[in-house]
């Protein structure tokens, strides 16, 4: 599950960070949660720690935090220090990224975009913590094709791909490609997912509305009848 399909819950404080994640274990019954940047209330260490302690006396894997945007090199390195540091503080082995906007010369986005993707895996590495790059209309890499070029050029084992589970874009994969995250839409058929071969944790995530609980329950219920019980939960990204 992912922290963003409960977005609206989380910033009007109808609910907590950390009662969030405790209803995720009693009401969901969630293996796995995605956090997204944008929610949590603090970034500090302390703070950290004890998500981390939380979702282990739940039982919950904290398996991602969600930062998109976070290759964009017009954002400033500290963000992506702060992105490895909280990622690591939480017991997270992902961060899932996207691309920023292609700019007003998109070939030199690009390469101070590869420069800037190559510093910040580096200290990803360092922490043990492998990126996830998904596809984001608007931005200098909107599909598959061309996050499959650019990973070419950062060439890194430690820079994986974040896509939707059920896209045809999956016949494009090589053998050699790694799908670390599948993403999977609150609005989308859970029957689509009865034939779909996964490679990745399947992420549960959209707009949840007035009532997200209600509305991933009813999509987690109906993936367990598919025997595709989802590896980890949705989550509002914060």
């Amino acid at each position: 599950m992912a922290s963003s399909s409960f977005a609206a819950l989380l910033r009007r404080g109808s609910l907590t960070h950390l009662e969030w994640l405790e209803l995720c274990s009693s009401r969901l019954d969630a293996d796995g949660v995605v956090l997204g940047l944008a929610d949590f209330p603090r970034t500090d260490g302390e703070y950290a720690a004890q998500v981390k302690k939380v979702a282990v006396d739940l039982g919950i894997v904290p398996v991602a935090l969600d930062v998109p945007g976070l290759l964009d090199p017009d954002r400033p390195d500290e963000e992506r220090s702060v992105a490895v540091a909280l990622a690591t503080g939480i017991g997270a082995a992902l961060i899932r990224v996207t691309a920023g906007p292609p700019g007003t010369l998109p070939p030199e986005t690009f390469a101070r975009m590869v420069a800037t993707t190559k510093t910040f895996v580096s200290a990803a590495k360092a922490a043990n913590v492998t990126l996830t790059l998904a596809p984001a209309p608007g931005t200098l890499l909107p599909g598959l094709a061309e996050v499959q070029n650019f990973s070419k050029y950062v060439d890194s084992a430690w820079l994986r791909y974040d896509l939707p589970a059920t896209s045809p874009e999956h016949a494009q994969l090589g053998g050699r490609d790694r799908v670390l995250v599948e993403r999977f839409g609150l609005d989308e058929d859970p029957q689509l997912l009865a034939s779909v071969h996964r490679r990745g944790w399947l992420v549960v995530e959209g707009d949840g509305g007035d009532d997200p609980f209600g509305r991933v329950g009813a999509v987690l219920g109906a993936l367990r009848n598919l025997g595709q019980r989802p590896q980890m939960p949705s989550v509002v990204p914060g």
